[in-house]
């Protein structure tokens, strides 16, 4: 199939209810059939026209990716269709459902592949409008897949909405997995590469100094433990969703508690010449091993934020009701997204990243019964705000 035809049925793709004829073929050979799901999620609000001429855009580079997967993902018999808001889409495989009919047999790891693929196709063309500033916002494709049951002949695309609100689940659910695995392999990447890059410097480096040796041999030290930071951090966030998070509080000092903290990032605050400000004082009933936890994550963000030869300032202040503390850089401040989903542990930043350090300081200041939000744009420098009740 050509280029040019290839766009003309993609600026015309069929609306959902062009399905009903297959379905209902499909429900009289009471056949099952695979249908693949995809959604458009981050698509901003807008005025009528220009949500409209967006809209369009989507519609056209959707039909054009999944149309380019026919021989991959999709074959030659399956049918596309958009649904009534061009925010979502489905594909029905009619070919699956002969092979199916055929094999008695239908495997859940060829659909997942295949929503899989469909999704990287979409995206990609997503990512090009955007490039384009066709799309003002970061659209994302999301994918699931399901099986529709034989469908009552007279009313099919009742069933097949049923069984479209499924697959929408599933792809949602999908979409959150991802950006969890992006985001712990992210984190987790770096201090591995640092252990890795150091070690085989000191297994190969015979010429090294003893100074150079133990600089290598602390900065290895260094980065083991924020990977254990990390790796009780996730321990942590499963432990307080399954309702198990246990605190042993006791009254400490906020003032010790940033030193400390300061201590694990003082390698990279180091290499980047950046210097700690402590005013004030203050204290809190904390478990003190958690909330260690939470300086360490906030003030590794501030210092790999900072300017270089810049500084990280923690000012206290305490009160009847709890005990306050800024965390300040002098860097570039938060992105207006980190800004505004900081109440949604792995989200998505505007690079499609997602990091650990924040999500852990909030769930864990919450678990005292504390809050944390987060401000600052490019002229102030980012802040971080931690209130805990006495």
């Amino acid at each position: 199939m050509g280029s040019e035809e290839r766009r003309a049925l993609a600026a015309r793709m069929p609306e959902l209810r062009s399905l009903g004829s297959p379905l209902r073929r499909l429900a009289e050979m009471q056949l099952t059939a695979p249908l693949l799901y995809v959604e458009l999620g981050g698509l901003k609000k807008a005025g009528a026209a220009e949500g409209n001429r967006i809209r369009a855009a989507c519609k056209r580079a959707v039909g054009s990716a999944m149309l380019a997967c026919v021989g991959n993902a999709l074959r030659r018999h399956d049918l596309i269709a958009a649904g009534p808001s061009a925010s979502w889409f489905v594909a029905l495989l009619l070919d699956r459902a002969a092979v199916q009919r055929r094999a008695g047999v239908l495997f859940d790891a060829d659909l997942g592949v295949a929503a899989a693929r469909v999704r990287v196709a979409v995206q990609t063309a997503l990512d090009d409008l955007e490039r384009a500033r066709i799309v003002p916002a970061h659209v994302v494709a999301r994918a699931g897949w399901t099986v529709i049951e034989p469908v009552d002949p007279k009313r099919p695309l009742e069933g097949l909405r049923h069984a479209v609100r499924g697959a929408a689940v599933l792809a949602r659910v999908e979409h959150r997995r991802a950006v969890v695995l992006a985001s712990v392999t992210h984190e987790l990447r770096a201090p591995l590469t640092s252990i890795v890059g150091y070690i085989e410097c000191l297994q190969d480096g015979a010429e090294l100094t003893k100074a150079q040796q133990r600089r290598y041999l602390r900065v290895v030290a260094d980065e083991a433990r924020r990977l254990n930071h990390l790796v009780g951090g996730l321990i942590d966030i499963g432990a307080y969703t399954t309702g198990n998070l246990k605190l042993r509080r006791e009254r400490a000092p906020i003032r010790v508690l940033i030193r400390d903290a300061w201590r694990i990032v003082a390698a990279r605050a180091g290499q980047r010449g950046v210097r700690l400000r402590i005013e004030g004082v203050g204290a809190a009933r904390l478990d003190r091993d958690r909330m260690l936890e939470v300086m360490i994550n906030v003030l590794d963000n501030a210092v790999r934020h900072a300017r270089k030869g810049g500084v990280v300032e923690v000012r206290i202040s305490a009160g009847s009701s709890g005990c306050q503390l800024r965390v300040c850089d002098d860097g570039a401040g938060f992105d207006p997204l980190t800004v505004r989903t900081l109440g949604r542990p792995f989200s998505a930043g505007p690079r499609g990243q997602a990091g650990l350090g924040l999500a852990i300081a909030q769930l864990l200041v919450e678990a005292h019964g504390g809050s944390i939000g987060v401000s600052g744009g490019s002229k102030t420098g980012g802040r971080v705000i931690i209130r805990l009740p006495s």
